[in-house]
């Protein structure tokens, strides 16, 4: 193997490897995977204070939609990799976002004294989640280099 062999193999793997993680970025912050999250944020969100029967529907709602869309995410997956544990606290401090952005819609809604506080609240916190989604790609990006 001579110096040039060597040079355009490794060249080839980091190629491959660029394409493992743009690939990787893009299931993972991909539009329908964040309409997915958004949707389970407002089901979950909103059965909090709805009424016994209406409450149970939409946990049911919500863990059927989990569980399609994580269904669908590992079959459609292209890529597999595990997280780094800066991929791990990005993660942790984006859902802290979003469940901070619902308590204080929830605070919001209950002054407003809505009669159901946490429907409005689930709401925005859907929104959120989508526009963390978006918003997020360029910084998942850099952390999956």
């Amino acid at each position: 193997m001579t110096t040039y062999d060597a040079q355009a193999a490794l060249d080839a793997i980091r190629e491959r490897q660029e394409q493992t993680r743009e690939q990787y970025v893009h299931q993972n912050y991909s539009g329908a995977q964040g309409l997915v999250t958004a949707l389970v944020v407002f089901a979950i969100g909103s059965a909090v204070d709805l009424p016994s029967p209406w409450s149970l529907v939409g946990r049911i709602v919500a863990a059927v939609l989990m569980a399609g869309g994580a269904i669908v995410y590992c079959r459609r997956t292209r890529v597999r990799r595990r997280q780094t544990g800066a991929e791990k606290a990005f993660t942790a401090l984006v859902v802290a976002v979003v469940v901070t952005v619902f308590v204080a819609a929830v605070v919001v809604a209950r002054l407003m004294e809505l009669p159901a506080p946490s429907v409005p609240a689930a709401a925005v916190a859907a929104v959120v989640t989508l526009v963390v989604t978006y918003a997020t790609r360029p910084i998942a990006k850099r952390l999956a280099r």
